[in-house]
């Protein structure tokens, strides 16, 4: 037989065990920093349009699905997951707030999750979980209509699973996890790290749920590569990624650093200070230090291995465990306050002087586009067309300006503004405008310069014109290839 752990009655980490007051003061302060980590999830969702990466979304998602199984092979780098499951709100046309809203919940799920789990941990668990609900990389990521949120709660989950089966694995546990591993695989590639991990959690054991444990990962895994290997080995030659630095101690420490603090400043403190918290956690509580060096030691440096040949590092990577430097700077907090309460208490303050305005940024940011949209907008007509350069910005006018405003207008070519992809705006006979949102100011021909038909609109190195053609366009079907 093999022996498994007894999960102590209060964690170590902890510092002391609790009374009844004290984890009621805990539990009392955990809702109520749950409910401010809401409040800044939603707050102000749908004041800004959508951004890039929102919109390449939005209109994949209003593609067929015969269609977009093979648009997101050559046009992309991730997994179709997340687009099916904003597939319907895409060809719904709904709103920015609703479109971004199924996101906003799943990163509410994983702080409310979180604080749950780490509750027992008295002090930490507070301040762990402050340090969660104010994280501008949370906020950024758990409020754009993109894959990250449901990365944040896969995460989380799979974090306590892991913890309840090192310490009493029971039957349910394998099916559970391999469904959460095949959900991550089919969301984003990097949960192959976080496998890689989880299967050193089982180490040399022999018994029936270290061999479920393995089993399930490895399912899920032939899964994925049955319904979608053949398609990322078409994504993987698309260089979709080919932005990304290769691994440096500058690029892997800003990486882990940005998933606690956005602060250019603090990278190198950041990734001490969770350091010195997993030591301190490995020494008290060997369970959730097993746990930590699963999901984040191990991919973590899978990841700057591959880094050194493939573009992998950047903090959207360690997405899934992006909780666990939170935990670790946690730690390493409560034993400061421990030793030094005064130095323990100015760190804290310290720590919220730049948390909070940095969440206030995260929830109050403009898109990149919703500026040049918004002005594009209060210009057009019906009848007129709408362009922007260079043609790769074509998902953010579809969206905005043809989903949500014009019913869906045809797509067009302009004569004389190469590169560009046009929608002609409603029904209306065509006025002979042509209003050209231009992203880095895009040489036009002599003639087109002199046939401007209203003041030209600047706002840094973007502009918009006004152009009149020729009346003769030619309409073809909207679309993104």
């Amino acid at each position: 037989m093999t022996a498994t752990l007894t999960r102590p009655a209060t964690p170590q980490v902890a510092g002391r065990v609790a009374t009844e007051p004290a984890r009621h003061r805990t539990d009392v302060a955990l809702i109520a920093i749950v409910v401010v980590g809401s409040i800044l999830r939603v707050w102000n969702l749908g004041a800004s349009r959508l951004n890039y990466d929102e919109s390449f979304t939005a209109m994949a998602g209003r593609l067929p699905i015969s269609h977009l199984f093979g648009f997101l092979a050559r046009n992309d780098s991730h997994p179709p997951l997340d687009y099916l499951l904003h597939l319907p709100l895409a060809r719904a046309g709904v709103s920015e707030f609703w479109f971004r809203l199924p996101s906003a919940m799943f990163s509410v799920a994983a702080l409310a999750l979180f604080a749950w789990w780490v509750r027992p941990r008295g002090r930490v668990a507070v301040i762990a979980t402050a340090l969660m609900a104010v994280s501008a990389f949370q906020l950024a990521h758990g409020r754009d209509a993109r894959m990250y949120a449901e990365l944040e709660f896969l995460g989380v989950a799979i974090a306590v699973l892991a913890s309840a089966w090192i310490v009493r694995p029971k039957r349910w546990h394998a099916p559970v996890l391999g469904l959460a591993v095949f959900a991550g695989l089919m969301t984003h590639v990097s949960m192959f790290l976080l496998a890689a991990g989880l299967l050193t959690l089982a180490g040399r054991r022999t018994d029936r749920h270290a061999w479920r444990w393995r089993g399930a990962i490895a399912a899920a895994g032939l899964a994925w590569l049955a319904l979608w290997g053949s398609t990322f080995a078409e994504q993987a030659r698309g260089g979709h990624s080919s932005w990304i630095p290769s691994t440096t101690l500058t690029t892997l420490t800003t990486a882990l650093a940005r998933l606690v603090s956005y602060d250019p400043a603090l990278p190198l403190v950041v990734v001490a200070a969770a350091a010195i918290g997993a030591v301190i956690i490995w020494r008290t509580d060997r369970p959730l230090g097993r746990v930590l060096v699963a999901v984040l030691a191990v991919p973590v440096g899978l990841a700057a291995v591959a880094g050194l040949f493939e573009p992998v590092v950047l903090d959207r990577t360690f997405t899934l465990m992006a909780w666990a430097p939170i935990v670790g700077v946690a730690v390493a907090i409560d034993a400061l306050l421990r030793r030094q309460r005064v130095l323990g208490v100015a760190v804290i303050a310290a720590g919220l002087c730049l948390a909070v305005p940095s969440a206030l940024g995260v929830v109050n940011r403009v898109a990149g586009p919703d500026t040049p949209l918004r002005a594009l907008a209060a210009r057009m007509q019906p009848g007129d067309i709408v362009a922007v350069r260079p043609r790769s910005k074509a998902p953010e006018l579809q969206w905005t300006l043809g989903v949500r405003t014009a019913s869906s207008p045809a797509r067009v070519r302009v004569p004389g503004v190469p590169r560009a992809f046009a929608l002609r705006v409603g029904r209306a006979e065509l006025t002979g405008r042509v209003f050209l949102l231009d992203w880095k100011h895009h040489h036009l021909s002599a003639a087109m310069r002199t046939s401007s038909c209203a003041p030209r609109w600047s706002w840094g190195n973007t502009s918009i014109r006004c152009l009149r053609i020729p009346l003769s366009i030619s309409a073809y079907p909207a679309t993104l290839e």
